[in-house]
């Protein structure tokens, strides 16, 4: 008798477990006095979504946030609700790796210490900025373009304002996936997940 393959999900941090982006909007505003939303954000790529970093202090957005703003972002950031609760879930029915990248070792540190201080239990850690070489059942994400070339079995783009334009069928094109779904959320997927996938 074989045992059955457990189930591997592989979670993003960003924007599915921690609200990076909403500290980078208050912090932004705070300093350039501007009133900048979430739902303006249509990219991510932080040069191109928060242009007066460069402007006016001369360096590269991605620096001033994740360098100089870098440790009260990764620390300070808050947690998704309802992330905790979709991560004890899904770790009942299979194994939880989380797959992130982040710029530099504080940056990692800092992300290690924030998953502890917030009760999130998983059972592997990858820090890696090309995600194509990653293989689980489940791949959960909030950039549509880490699934280009994405190499797990299912794909879980998680809803946000800068992927609400990206056609999921074109994007499983672009994909080695099975498929591709959208959830507004974590908890949304883990309550899915649940209902539809548990029992089979």
């Amino acid at each position: 008798m074989t045992k059955d393959k457990e189930i591997i999900f592989g979670v993003d941090v960003d924007e599915v477990l921690r609200e990076l982006l909403d500290s980078m909007i208050y912090i932004y505003n705070r300093e350039f006095e501007t009133d900048k939303k979430k739902e303006d954000v249509l990219d991510f790529r932080v040069d191109e979504s928060f242009p007066l970093v460069k402007e006016r202090l001369g360096i590269s957005a991605s620096e001033w946030f994740f360098q100089s703003w870098g440790h009260v972002l990764f620390t300070k950031s808050n947690l998704i609700a309802g992330a905790k609760s979709a991560i004890d879930e899904l770790r009942k029915v299979g194994k939880v790796i989380i797959i992130t990248y982040q710029k530099t070792l504080m940056n990692k540190t800092d992300t290690i210490s924030w998953l502890w201080s917030n009760g999130i239990e998983y059972d592997g850690i990858c820090f890696t900025k090309d995600k194509t070489f990653i293989h689980c059942d489940y791949f959960i994400d909030d950039n549509d373009w880490n699934f280009e070339g994405c190499n797990s079995t299912h794909g879980v783009l998680i809803d946000a304002p800068y992927n609400v334009n990206c056609d999921i069928d074109e994007l499983l094109v672009k994909s080695n996936c099975e498929d591709i779904i959208r959830m507004h959320s974590l908890k949304d997927f883990a309550k899915w997940y649940k209902e539809n996938k548990v029992n089979e």
